[in-house]
Formats: structure tokens, C-alpha cells, sequence
């Protein structure tokens, strides 16, 4: 889903409105209920989380919220900091139901879709399926942690995870943090790792950093920080507009240059999207689902410069 195109106003406005109608389904029905109040872990761990819930827009205008969509901008450069991968898409998920989303290529001469629906992947190249394991596990990481990272904190409160508190922590450029570790199981499909620990801006409540060990054997490092930066009110919910990774060690200091930025723009809730909109469509059915797996070849390729790159290990465990 590569684009080389320079990143203008007129042209993500243009992306826009083309995405609008791209979105246009019948309404899905009643949302999944989302409980009334967020399940706060005990002692200053709730407290902070609750902080934190509050900061980003509130417990009740989270759980009114039955789907998001957006446009999705990815860089992923190499070690050598040259542009590997430049990619742009329409993503879409209901929110609260797990590992559910779709996003469809913009400006490309190709058409291409892609697709999570709990333990199953899909791709379709121009309405033909996309086998090559590799690309479908790289497909899984990308959608399962870009929902993922939209959600937090509210994540946090929906039971799903074990939330301790880490304590309090200076930053290396004068920040100073609240720190918050989650625990989620391994097989659960809808999250991209293991633990993650959310370093929570002392004074604001939001998130500024969040380091973590993903989990894809595909991937150079374990252990990665993304920081969290220009945060805008989207309809009643604080969101970043920017993301950028790096490699990280275990105490979450950065220990390599930037590897991936990702831009997210043009946020909307509740467009009532059907639940077929999600579904695996009938060009991809009897092909296996994949949940990780090593980069290879074979089946149809998706357009040049896919999502790869610096994120994916070369046969030799090199560290970005």
C-alpha cells in the first residue's frame, strides 16, 4: 500500500471525501454494551487510570462510542534511515468487540483491502486474495496494534487487562510521568504484546509514551517505545495525532533511532458501519488465517513497498 506522494492539505482532503463515501453502510444495530463504569484496578492504580480516562475524554462519551474511522499515514524507514515503506489507508473498526477492523488503500492504481475479524487475516489486491504468510502476519501486527493504540487508556478499563502501578519517573527531556504497567493474556488475539507500561504526563493526565514488548517473530527488537504527541480534541475524545517507535530496553530507554511514524487524521465516530462491512470477504474464504509467522513469499503480492521494512527481521536477528 505504498504512496509516494507528498503529504499536502488538498491532497489528504481530497483522501478524505473520497473515504467518506467509501464509508457510507447500513446502520449495524444496538452497539455492544460496554459497562456502565470502567473496571478501575484498586489503590493508586485506579486512581491514576481513572485520571487518565478522564484526560482523554471520559468514561461515558468512550462507552457511547460504537465505531471509529480514520486516515492512517505510515512511514517505516531502515536502519540507514532511508523511506522503505510509505503507506495511506481508510481504516475502520467497531469499537469494544475485539480484534475487528478493515482498512482500504487510498490513491492507489490498485485496489487493495485488508482485514482482521478475531483470529483471521484477509487481503484482497484488485478482488484477488493475498496469500503470502508473511504479508498477512505483517497485515495482523500493522491493524491489531493501530485499534489497539487508538483505545488506550479506555482499554485499560474494559476488564481486559491487569493494571498495576509503577510509580512516578522523570523523563530524559523533563517530562515527568505516572506510570502504569497492563498485563493482557498472550492468546488474546486483540492485542499486539504482553505488557505494555503507559508513562502518563504528571500534569495533563494524557499519554506520553507508551513502551511495551510486541509480540510477531517477525519483528528485529521485542521491547519498543512509541511516543504519543500533538494531542487534538476529536469529537469529545483527546487522541495523538502522531506516533513514532523505537527500539527499546527493558526499562524503556530508547536505544536506536526512530524506525516507524504514523500520522492518523480525519477521525470519525459512529458511522454505524454494518457487521458485514468486517466480514472476510468471499474471494478470500478457504485460505488459512494467520496470526504471526515469518516474512515469505508465494500467492499474490500486494502492490511494492507494502508495509515491510524495517520492522522485520532479515534472517540474522539484526536490531534496527
Amino acid at each position: 500500500m505504498s504512496v509516494g506522494r507528498p503529504r499536502t492539505a488538498s491532497y489528504a482532503a481530497a483522501l478524505f471525501a473520497l473515504a467518506a463515501c467509501a464509508a457510507c453502510t447500513s446502520p449495524a444495530g444496538q452497539p455492544r454494551q460496554v459497562p456502565h463504569d470502567p473496571q478501575l484496578p484498586d489503590g493508586e492504580a485506579g486512581r491514576v487510570l481513572q485520571r487518565a480516562i478522564d484526560a482523554a475524554g471520559g468514561w461515558e462519551r468512550w462507552r457511547g462510542l460504537r465505531d471509529v474511522s480514520y486516515i492512517s499515514m505510515l512511514t517505516i524507514v531502515d536502519p540507514t534511515r532511508q523511506v522503505t515503506s510509505d503507506s495511506i489507508g481508510w481504516f475502520m473498526a467497531p469499537l469494544h468487540d475485539g480484534a475487528r477492523a478493515r482498512m482500504d488503500s487510498l490513491g492507489l492504481p490498485t485496489e487493495v483491502r485488508f482485514g482482521i475479524d478475531a483470529e483471521d487475516t484477509w487481503i484482497i489486491s484488485d478482488g484477488t486474495p493475498v496469500t503470502a504468510p508473511g504479508q498477512l502476519a505483517l497485515t495482523r501486527f500493522d491493524m491489531v496494534s493501530s485499534l489497539f493504540w487508538f483505545s488506550l487508556p479506555f482499554r485499560l478499563g474494559e476488564g481486559a487487562a491487569t493494571v498495576t502501578y509503577v510509580g512516578e519517573r522523570d523523563g530524559e527531556s523533563g517530562q515527568h510521568w505516572q506510570q502504569l504497567k497492563a498485563e493482557f493474556d498472550e492468546r488474546d488475539p486483540s492485542v499486539p504484546g504482553k505488557w505494555f507500561v503507559l508513562s502518563l504526563d504528571a500534569d495533563t493526565g494524557l499519554i506520553d509514551r507508551v513502551h511495551g514488548h510486541l509480540s510477531a517473530p517477525f519483528l528485529r527488537h521485542e521491547v519498543w517505545v512509541g511516543k504519543w504527541m500533538h494531542y487534538r480534541d476529536c469529537n469529545g475524545i483527546k487522541k495523538e495525532r502522531q506516533r513514532q517507535f523505537f527500539p527499546a530496553g527493558p526499562d524503556g530507554a530508547i536505544v536506536g533511532e526512530m524506525v516507524a511514524e504514523q500520522f492518523i487524521e480525519h477521525v470519525r465516530f459512529n458511522s454505524d458501519y454494518a457487521p458485514e462491512h468486517f466480514s472476510k470477504p468471499p474471494a478470500a474464504e478457504g485460505h488459512r488465517p494467520v496470526r504471526g509467522g515469518e516474512p515469505g513469499s508465494g500467492g499474490v503480492q500486494p502492490p511494492a513497498g507494502f508495509r515491510a521494512a524495517a520492522f522485520v527481521s532479515d534472517g540474522g536477528g539484526a536490531a534496527p
